[in-house]
């Protein structure tokens, strides 16, 4: 499924923190192989892009890092939709293509360019930026 797929029917996808809980209760690791979606609590919908053991990355309360804390193992996935777009997230596992959007600095931007990790409004990186949020998913 595309970013903007997945997005759609986010409802669905289990939240990282409830799927390591549900798999470490059932004696197995959230997440152990690739291909493995989830949503970040912050979110962003993520798709495993190598072996990943969740009782391996704990905080010292137990808790499983979030996918966010571990950027080399998690490729962000991004929606075309303006009303789905999340806060822009400079990674290099996880480039805008052409057509995904992001919010920054209280605009939404949808990108002109496959690969693109730089900020929106940077010198001679296509963005269109689409109004400000309040405009866009108001």
């Amino acid at each position: 499924m595309t970013g903007t797929e997945l997005y759609e029917v986010d409802d669905r996808i289990p939240r990282f923190a409830a799927a390591c809980a549900k798999m470490n209760m059932l004696g197995r690791k959230a997440g152990q192989t690739d291909g493995f979606v989830c949503k970040s609590t912050a979110g962003r919908v993520v798709r495993l892009i190598q072996n990943y053991d969740s009782t391996v990355y704990l905080h010292d309360d137990g808790t499983p890092w979030e996918p966010e804390e571990l950027p080399a193992q998690w490729r962000f996935v991004w929606s075309t939709d303006p009303a789905k777009a999340l806060p822009f997230v400079e990674l290099a596992t996880s480039p805008y293509m052409t057509g995904d959007c992001c919010t920054r600095d209280g605009h939404v931007w949808r990108s002109g360019q496959d690969t693109n990790t730089w900020a929106p409004g940077t010198t001679g990186v296509k963005w269109e930026d689409l109004g400000t949020v309040e405009e866009v998913m108001g």
